[in-house]
């Protein structure tokens, strides 16, 4: 039995190995296959890959992803990771001070938050303070239908953006946007992502394509148009 788990994680080549001479993504398959090894109806992974370096860690998520496919067992998977979540799960419970915020599928979640919380935690998030009032988010520059408070009482709220929901040009071709200065130009890797600071010192990130930065070739300094192509807004308690 030891030989045939040993090949379920991939280390049957090193069965005469030393545990010191492992390395420490190897450890973790050995935890996994000897947690395995009493057949167990129900798996509990407590951050298993947590002291791991980045790029061992998403090789190990994918790896994990194919074995549970492969041994069809029910695990529950705790992480502080939201991208491992998202990437490993079938179903995400997102958990705050101990209160269970929200339940779905890792596309459900993301697309869909039920609470500021979750869409705060789910990645980077651009927020825009204001109110709500009327049937209309006032957030700053920038103000929205909000039929879910059509009352006149005024009333805390915040709209939130993903970096890459925000649009930036040269000119205000549209409402419900505002001005920032580009503070630096992340062009490294397969997305773009510009800093920019607003007239009252918030910082913003908005993810562009390579293709719109090459044609735009935003300067640190310059002044950008900045608006948001989709905003969820959220009454603050």
């Amino acid at each position: 039995k030891v030989m045939e788990l040993l090949k379920l994680v991939q280390l049957d080549w090193l069965a005469d190995r030393h545990p010191a001479a492992l390395s420490g993504g190897q450890r973790q398959r050995v935890a996994l296959a000897r947690a395995l090894a009493v057949e167990p109806r129900v798996l509990l992974l407590d951050e298993p890959f947590g002291s791991l370096d980045a790029k061992v860690r998403q090789g190990l998520r994918r790896w994990l992803r194919r074995l549970h496919d492969t041994i069809k067992i029910t695990s529950v998977f705790v992480t502080h990771d939201q991208e491992e979540a998202l990437e490993v799960a079938d179903r995400v419970v997102v958990m705050n001070q101990g209160r269970v915020e929200q339940i779905g599928t890792p596309q459900e979640v993301f697309d869909h938050p039920a609470t500021a919380f979750v869409m705060n935690f789910l990645g980077h998030v651009n927020i825009f303070h204001g109110r709500v009032e009327s049937g209309k988010a006032l957030l700053g520059p920038i103000a929205m239908d909000y039929p879910e408070h059509p009352g006149e009482q005024s009333l805390p709220a915040a709209g939130y953006a993903r970096p890459h929901e925000l649009e930036v040009g040269r000119s205000a071709d549209a409402d419900g946007g505002l001005w920032a200065t580009v503070r630096h130009v992340h062009a490294a890797g397969a997305v773009v992502k510009l800093e920019l600071v607003d007239d009252e010192g918030h910082l913003l990130q908005v993810d562009v394509t390579r293709q719109h930065h090459e044609e735009m070739q935003p300067q640190p300094g310059e002044r950008l148009y900045v608006r948001p192509r989709t905003l969820r807004v959220f009454v603050q308690p």
